[in-house]
């Protein structure tokens, strides 16, 4: 009974979530819900990125901080400097990051942000993540909103989320236990 409550919760929280929340002018390629927290999640894709050598990550700006609608007084030895959160907007791990994932001959690079804005992820027992931009390594690719991806893309999009799914989406659920759902 406390496995089909939680399956049709996940199910409503995924219903709801696609109409009412927009993914922004880049769109939303393909999407994925989970059974926990975004805190939660967050965790343990963080693991997962540290810790799958087939996933890289650019940290160089990280130190811009995780919002990217603040700015950070950064002081160094010459004074207070002001550094826009925004140079790290695609990349601050709390609501995007940009990713690479090689597999034999494939390089992809893809942007994914946590769905919903930071109030809900205390609250929500459900949580999610979509694809923003995926390209492949002959730059093949792009959002949804720009129209990188469309009904003459399937093919891409098919190589480009089963790679995603294989490194990220996969040990994603391996560690929560629990298996994730799908829209696109």
């Amino acid at each position: 009974m406390l496995k089909q409550k939680i399956f049709y919760l996940t199910i409503l929280t995924t219903f709801l979530t696609g109409c009412f929340m927009g993914a922004g002018t880049h769109g939303s390629i393909k999407s994925y819900t989970f059974s926990c927290n975004k805190n939660t999640l967050q965790k343990a894709i963080m693991a997962i990125i540290k810790n799958n050598p087939n996933i890289s990550r650019d940290t160089s700006l990280d130190y811009l901080g995780s919002s990217p609608m603040i700015d950070n007084n950064i002081y160094d030895s010459t004074g207070y400097h002001n550094y826009p959160a925004g140079d790290n907007y695609y990349n601050d791990i709390k609501h995007y990051v940009t990713i690479k994932i090689s597999s034999g001959q494939e390089i992809n690079e893809y942007t994914f942000r946590y769905y919903g804005p930071d109030e809900d992820w205390i609250k929500l027992t459900t949580s999610g993540i979509f694809i923003c931009y995926a390209y492949d390594k002959d730059g093949n690719g792009g959002s949804e909103g720009n129209g990188g991806f469309n009904w003459r893309t399937g093919k891409l999009t098919k190589k480009l989320t089963a790679l995603f799914e294989k490194e990220l989406v996969q040990k994603v659920d391996s560690i929560l236990k629990t298996t994730h759902t799908e829209t696109e």
